[in-house]
């Protein structure tokens, strides 16, 4: 499957990272990787189960070049705007593609009919290029759990 989104008549292919159990979703991250004069970033949208029956999301860079790890929450993302204004708006496709796939309705998240499409193995679907060794340093700030095999 391959999954892109166009901004700016920019073509950005997407990976990702969906982890259910009996149709209910636990963790859902979509990533691309975007050039930069200075260096490649990984931006990333991700929103899965935090916890005591809540579920959490958030955006993340990764300065691949440098580096260096960001975890960017709902609060901290408009003003993301002002600093960058095409990782604000990659960032903001990748959230709505996320919702693409996955649904929420009281708390309970599920595949919608695109997730349901998906295949999966073990209850995991992972996208060809989907690198979580990239990841293992950020995930650390999130309060969801990400599983890449039961």
């Amino acid at each position: 499957m391959n999954l892109s989104i166009e901004i700016n008549n920019t073509e950005f292919l997407l990976d990702g990272y969906i982890s259910s159990d009996n149709d209910g979703v636990n963790a859902a991250i979509f990533i691309t990787i975007v050039p930069d004069i200075n260096g490649d970033f990984c931006l990333g949208a991700y929103y899965g189960y935090a916890g005591g029956g809540e579920n959490d999301g958030g955006f993340f860079i990764i300065d691949i070049e440098n580096s260096i790890h960001k975890h960017v929450n709902f609060d901290e993302f408009d003003e993301l705007y002002e600093r960058n204004k095409l990782h604000h708006s990659i960032l903001e496709h990748l959230m709505k593609k996320l919702w693409d796939f996955v649904d929420e309705e009281d708390n309970a998240m599920t595949l919608t009919d695109c997730g349901l499409c998906l295949e999966k193995e073990d209850g995991i679907w992972i996208s060809d290029n989907f690198d979580g060794d990239m990841l293992a340093d950020i995930s650390g700030l999130w309060s969801i759990s990400l599983r890449f095999s039961i």
